[in-house]
């Protein structure tokens, strides 16, 4: 029988082994109360029972503020080295394993990054299940069975059930002491579909962006243009590019950061235009990107139901009421 079981009283060690393949990091409250996924030195920093970070893992991939060029007088523009030591990052719920794969599509398949690339390459990714608060709703999305993971645990009475989901994981795993043969063979993962993921895929097959609704003017009136659900979403990429002189006047870095589709900002252009100059345009943009797609990846729903969106509106805005019209 395969050695596919975690006992509790085996993490601490499981932990140990795992430092061989990288450095680890998981779920941790901050000394303000946040939870955040940052570096594990102990089992004890862990927090198994968390249920999303505020910042998603994204972080790992694409940074919020990183260098794409140097440059200097006589050299030109160089690349900056990437550091990219190997992570394993640990206890990712399925809806935040689902937003990795699709950022994997956006930034390695079309035009890959490669800065994108090497830190992915650096990552080995492990899942873990967890239960759902009012916020999440993976399971209405059918990203509640897990994808794109390396190693992928599920809790049950006295330990893990555990699964290997590429040969990386299969490597690791097999390498692990802390492991023991399980009392039975996990039950297949099944997904939970709701009535509101069949709506949603149905509105982007026919790309309905809901013209008429009266819900784009309340969305309007009640935003503050924060951009907290934009800055938490694990799948929205907006960034900018600047480039930043030195005070020697002479060198200088060019810099990707994140920006957010709803700030004004983000749709202005040379002259003085602005592509989206209303909040409720800024709303309408944000929504075709969320659940229709445009690009190469048009017709795919990005929204993973993290709930991080819904958690952090300060006024409550919920673009999936949208959906529930069709009532």
């Amino acid at each position: 029988m395969a050695k596919d079981f975690l006992a509790n009283e085996s993490f601490q060690s499981f932990l140990e082994e795992l430092t061989q393949f990288g450095a680890i990091h998981g779920p941790t409250l901050t000394e303000d109360g946040v939870p955040a996924f940052t570096t594990i030195a102990s089992s004890s920093d862990l927090r198994l029972d968390y249920r999303r970070t505020l910042i998603p893992p994204k972080k790992y991939l694409f940074p919020p503020r990183t260098p794409l060029l140097n440059f200097a007088p006589g050299c030109g523009y160089s690349r900056p080295v990437v550091a990219t030591g190997e992570i394993i990052l640990f206890g990712l719920h399925p809806c935040d394993l689902a937003a990795i794969s699709y950022l994997d599509r956006v930034f390695t398949q079309d035009r890959p990054d490669p800065l994108y690339r090497a830190r992915r390459n650096a990552l080995t990714l492990i899942g873990l299940s967890c239960e759902a608060d009012e916020f999440c709703f993976c399971g209405e999305m059918g990203t509640d069975v897990p994808v794109n993971f390396d190693i992928y645990l599920e809790k049950v009475e006295g330990g893990f059930c555990l699964r290997q989901g590429s040969p990386r994981g299969k490597t690791i795993s097999s390498g692990l002491s802390s492991l023991s043969e399980g009392p039975e063979t996990a039950a297949p993962l099944q997904t939970r579909m709701a009535k509101v993921a069949d709506r949603i895929r149905k509105a982007a097959e026919r790309q309905e962006t809901f013209p008429k609704s009266p819900l784009w003017d309340d969305f309007a009136d009640r935003c503050l243009s924060c951009g907290a659900c934009s800055l938490c979403c694990p799948t929205c990429y907006c960034l900018d590019i600047r480039e930043y002189g030195d005070l020697d006047g002479r060198t200088a870095q060019r810099i990707q950061e994140w920006d957010n589709c709803l700030f004004k900002s983000h749709g202005e252009i040379a002259g003085g235009y602005n592509f989206r100059k209303t909040r409720q345009e800024r709303f309408r943009y944000r929504f075709i990107h969320k659940y229709l797609g445009f690009g190469p990846l048009r017709g795919v729903v990005s929204c993973v139901g993290c709930g991080r969106c819904r958690e952090v509106c300060p006024v409550k805005i919920d673009l999936q009421e949208l959906f529930q019209q069709e009532d």
